[in-house]
């Protein structure tokens, strides 16, 4: 199983739920020929300059809910876990009992992310459409935030108590087994961490760190997980910038500088412009590290203002998030009550035990009706 798929979601999950039954794992791959048909609609949209989600075609998603039938035809299973694949079960006819997980709807995820920007419209159609029977066919769904519980109520129509908002955890390991930090001198570290730079907000983060230097304020930024644009190693390197364009977690050593960057840093600033679902916040609570980040998307479920950390308007710009990193970072008895109580965060809401606690209450309940 892939460690680093959709940030870990699918590897923590599948473990969560071994440590409280026997499981089997159903994997189809396409068939050429449904592969070719794909490639070929994909191709055929770049004619009208609209993207295509293939995975969110109807005929897609009618071939693999067809293999999941089947499947369960021939193997018994007392209860489906579906995580983040509605294509499976849209369309499978099964009295097994669902339990879905997922980190937004396809109807919200409609301009909100840039991937999914500019789809044609039949597709976003037929998408909408097998996303919203998929959460009516399961018996229970486990959404990752109260953002994307809003959605399936209100665009789907889904009964609220047949759904449960659980945080997805850290795709860590090691974490420390309590958060200790003692702050070697005055600097100020920033740690942003994220794939798409623009997505997460780079300019601003980037921004902020200039303006907090202005300031005059001793400050560090490392960059992990890719570099800003125009960035060239070793020709326009800033002394107090830190570039480190990938992470490997399958890699020891560079999971173990991951995790001193977490435990070394101030803050971990992402100001990002979209987001379902926040596992780097999760794993930055793990080692007490308060997060300054956007109040969009699902970020609220996983970010409590004063908490661990603060969450600032979408509109706002680098001169906010620098203010308010200088004003909680200056008083050093709320900073450091900020960390005990963002590690506190991580213990009760914001790791994958308690996600599997949750994960059994429901089993059970669905399993003994």
């Amino acid at each position: 199983m892939d460690r680093a798929a959709w940030s870990g979601t699918y590897f923590n999950s599948y473990r969560a739920i071994k440590k409280y039954y026997d499981t089997a794992i159903f994997f189809y791959k396409w068939p050429w020929y449904v592969r070719e048909s794909l490639i070929l609609h994909k191709q055929f949209q770049k004619i009208t300059n609209k993207k295509a989600a293939v995975e969110f075609l109807k005929g897609y998603a009618k071939y693999f809910s067809k293999q999941l039938e089947k499947e369960l035809l021939k193997t018994k299973v007392d209860l489906l876990f579906v995580p983040g694949a509605p294509q499976l079960i849209a369309y499978c006819n099964t009295t097994v009992p669902i339990i879905y997980l997922a980190d937004a709807t396809f109807f919200q995820l409609q301009g909100y992310y840039p991937l999914f920007k500019d789809i044609a419209q039949y597709n976003i159609e037929q998408g909408i459409a097998l996303d919203k029977l998929a959460m009516q066919k399961a018996t229970h769904c486990m959404l990752c935030s109260e953002w994307a519980k809003r959605s399936a109520i209100n665009d789907y129509h889904i009964v609220p108590n047949s759904i449960t908002v659980t945080a997805l955890g850290a795709n860590i390991d090691n974490i420390p087994a309590a958060a200790e930090f003692e702050q070697q001198d005055n600097v100020c570290r920033l740690f942003f961490l994220g794939v798409e730079w623009e997505r997460k907000g780079g300019p601003i983060a980037l921004e902020t760190f200039f303006l907090l230097k202005k300031l005059g304020m001793p400050v560090h930024l490392t960059i992990a997980g890719c570099s800003p644009p125009n960035y060239i190693e070793g020709k326009n390197d800033h002394i107090d910038i830190t570039v480190i364009p990938f992470i490997n977690k399958d890699n020891k050593e560079e999971a173990a500088l991951l995790n001193r960057l977490f435990a070394t840093s101030n803050f971990l600033l992402l100001p990002t412009r979209a987001e379902c679902a926040g596992v780097a916040y999760s794993e930055a609570s793990a080692f007490g590290l308060p997060s300054i980040t956007t109040d969009t998307g699902g970020v609220k479920t996983y970010v409590e203002d004063d908490v661990n950390g603060f969450t600032l308007p979408i509109d706002a710009g680098a001169a906010a998030y620098a203010e308010k990193i200088k004003m909680v970072f200056d008083d050093k008895e709320k900073y450091y009550q900020l960390r005990t109580s963002t590690r506190k965060k991580y213990e009760a809401t914001l790791n994958w035990d308690a996600w599997g606690r949750t994960f059994h209450s429901i089993a059970e309940k669905i399993m003994h009706q």
